[in-house]
């Protein structure tokens, strides 16, 4: 007969005393998430069950980075297998009954072969991860004790099953599923020679120590990081399912409910939602959002790690205070006499507190000031978070309160809030040069009257808009790419009309720097334009030639009523017109390329390889990938507003990222982004290769298709 845990009715005690303090802990996590903001996030669950599926139990993102990735897959999977051996431990052998009932004791086989395979696994994926922390070091990861306890207690819950299970085989050989236990199974035959007695005390001691350590463990997690094991599934479930590019709209208007104060963004905790404060609940201290960050990798502050942390941090202190609050309500329930007005003091000093740390301001607390103007809002660290953690939502709500409420920001910000509010573009030019870049060209003007376009050559546009965007208005160098693109659709003969004066800025460096009451001003008058020529003009595909355009008006547009109308960036239709035929680079250039992604345009639309395919179209011409690529793909400094701002700290971005490109001795650099364009030009020049030339893909493909003859011709 299999030995039983002997004095197992002691193990109400333990559990008990377990339970009582995981949910002591869990109670104030929960109440600092109730102070948040509220967020709907109830929708399409079986979409979220998805995610919760490919992101939690498949482990996706963490396997992107192999090695680590599968230590803690096994690590994570084990655990999954061991919820049925431990839980057969907590119930002294019910598990394996009730599993071992059906099919001839089939199922308990299996799950004892996968429990003692994943043990294997476990141990040494422990050994991996102890060796990489303390011999390997990668930057991201920190030697904390915290993550050398967990990772002992998951080394002695694993050993002290195994040890327990092989015990158990010695004190009784004739156990159905010793065969399948390929650990377990050779060990007891070790400990074989021992007395019966003596296998049986070595069960009973083993199996207590597995379970008082699970308990241990249960314990622990709710006050160290690791409370993720428990807060990743909710975080992932809960995710945005909206378009990324697309933040979250501020109700400028809103009516703010009795007796509380009006804030715009997220100046404390309370201010964020439930669901962004349930982030740093959840974070893994891994620091993959901080290895590909332009800031973090060129030594500015800003750490999206350290900023995770940082909530953390200002939560527990909120925490601790909401402990002394309820300790001294208690007292106060319990005071007797002269106790009882000293009880009250203490009550009303405790809440104070509380409500005092939950109001303490974000910035220089949770991050540094200089830390929120650094990000670019690139995006890599939502994209490298395997627990979907939304960094950058945070961080634009504490802009905004920045902006909005007391006027702090970067003071070259100015500059550019005056133009876009003013002048419609952050250039300061006045509206009436948006055409400019256009003469000789004979582009078509959509009339704001009703009436048809204005031209002088091309005719009515056939439902196509082409926005230009104020880099390409404005810029210098960015005209010669929307001429190159408009010359590109009139040798394709897709006929087009742009807005001209009409046209103004999408906003999205106002958003994006936290001036949303100037983006929503901007966006509604664009809104309102786009729908016009929606419903008089017939437009039904809008062309972008800018990646921020162009993620604005597709993501963000709709927010504010827009609906009806395609959104391209110039790289996709120009990729529809190569494979349609329509136009043809027989124009050779031998050229080695290097391609840098736009990060609104590639992280946040996936849109990656119609600007490669346009490049591998001209003969000769091959794209050669940098070392950060596609989603790994680095910034070149200018999202986020930073376009507009200077940096102060550490190397410059641009400074990397053409570093980068250099490295592969390329003929031609090229990206289809006019930030990207402006900042690698800047780059290259600053590094003394000017020699390189960067280059928008729409006109290496005019090159090849001899669509600048009509620049030729027009002495252009």
């Amino acid at each position: 007969m299999a030995p039983s845990i002997p004095f197992y009715p002691l193990i109400v005690l333990p559990v008990g005393l377990a339970l009582f303090l995981f949910w002591r802990r869990l109670r104030l996590h929960l109440t600092v998430l109730r102070s948040g903001r509220p967020l709907n996030r109830t929708d399409r669950p079986i979409e979220r069950i998805k995610g919760v599926l490919i992101y939690v139990i498949a482990q996706r993102r963490l396997l992107n980075d192999v090695g680590p990735g599968l230590a803690h897959a096994f690590i994570f999977w084990g655990f999954l297998v061991l919820l049925a051996t431990t839980g057969n431990y907590l119930t002294n052998g019910l598990v394996e009954s009730i599993i071992g009932w059906p099919v001839g004791g089939l199922l308990w086989d299996a799950v004892t072969v996968a429990a003692n395979l994943l043990i294997g696994l476990i141990i040494v994926s422990i050994a991996y991860v102890g060796m990489r922390r303390i011999l390997v070091r990668p930057p991201r990861l920190a030697l904390s004790r915290d993550a050398f306890v967990i990772l002992a207690l998951i080394g002695v819950v694993v050993v002290t099953e195994l040890f327990g299970d092989a015990f158990r085989f010695a004190a009784d050989p004739s156990l159905g599923s010793r065969p399948f236990a390929v650990l377990a199974g050779p060990l007891s035959l070790l400990l074989e020679p021992l007395a019966t007695q003596t296998t049986t005390i070595g069960f009973g001691v083993f199996a207590w120590a597995h379970i008082v350590v699970v308990l241990a463990f249960l314990t622990y997690l709710p006050y160290s990081k690791h409370l993720h094991i428990f807060t990743s599934e909710p975080n992932v479930y809960f995710r945005n399912l909206e378009p990324r590019g697309a933040l979250r709209l501020m109700e400028l208007e809103a009516e703010t409910p009795a007796g509380e104060e009006l804030v715009f963004g997220a100046k404390s905790l309370k201010d964020l939602t439930w669901r962004h404060l349930l982030d740093p609940l959840s974070c893994t201290e891994c620091g993959r959002c901080m290895e590909f960050c332009p800031a973090s990798m060129t030594g500015k502050t800003l750490s999206p790690k350290h900023f995770m942390e940082g909530l953390r941090d200002q939560i527990v202190a909120a925490e601790t205070a909401l402990s002394a609050a309820a300790l001294s309500q208690r007292a106060a329930r319990g005071g007797v006499a002269s106790g009882i007005e000293a009880s009250d003091a203490s009550l009303r000093l405790a809440h104070e507190r509380a409500t005092e740390v939950l109001s303490l301001p974000l910035v220089d607390n949770a991050i540094p000031e200089e830390a929120v103007w650094q990000c670019t809002t690139c995006g890599w660290c939502v994209e490298g978070c395997p627990v979907l953690i939304e960094h950058v939502d945070s961080i634009v709500e504490i802009r905004r309160n920045l902006v909005l409420e007391e006027s702090r920001f970067p003071k070259e910000l100015n500059a550019a809030f005056r133009n876009m509010e003013t002048a419609g573009n952050p250039w300061g030019q006045p509206r009436s040069a948006r055409l400019d870049w256009a003469k000789g060209l004979g582009v078509s003007v959509l009339d704001g009257d009703g009436g048809p376009p204005k031209t002088d050559g091309h005719g009515e546009s056939d439902g196509v808009l082409y926005w230009v965007g104020c880099a390409g208005a404005f810029d210098e160098r960015n005209r010669k790419v929307v001429r190159a693109m408009a010359q590109l659709l009139a040798q394709a003969d897709v006929p087009f009309a742009v807005l001209g004066a009409r046209e103004t800025c999408s906003g999205d460096p106002a958003r994006r720097a936290g001036n949303e009451y100037l983006f929503q001003m901007l966006a509604q008058e664009n809104v309102a334009t786009l729908t016009a020529a929606h419903e008089t003009h017939g437009i039904r595909t809008i062309v972008a030639s800018c990646p921020h355009c162009f993620n604005t008006i597709l993501n963000e547009y709709p927010q504010f009523g827009l609906a009806g109308i395609e959104v391209l960036h110039h790289t996709q239709l120009l990729d529809r017109l190569v494979a349609d035929g329509r136009l043809k680079a027989n124009r050779p250039s031998p050229a080695a390329v290097a391609y840098h992604d736009a990060c609104y345009l590639g992280r946040y639309n996936d849109v990656y390889e119609p600007g490669r395919r346009i490049v591998g179209a001209v003969p000769g011409s091959e794209v050669v990938e940098m070392d950060l690529h596609h989603r790994k793909g680095m910034c070149c400094g200018a999202g986020g507003a930073r376009m507009w701002m200077e940096e102060r700290e550490g190397q410059r971005i641009n400074h990397r990222r053409a570093e980068q490109a250099l490295a592969l001795a390329p003929d031609a650099i090229a990206t289809a982004c006019p930030f990207c364009l402006i900042m690698l030009r800047d780059g290259t020049s600053d590094l003394g290769r000017a020699e390189v030339p960067v280059r928008d893909v729409a006109e290496l493909l005019a090159d090849a298709t001899g669509a600048w003859a009509i620049d030729a011709s027009a002495g252009g």
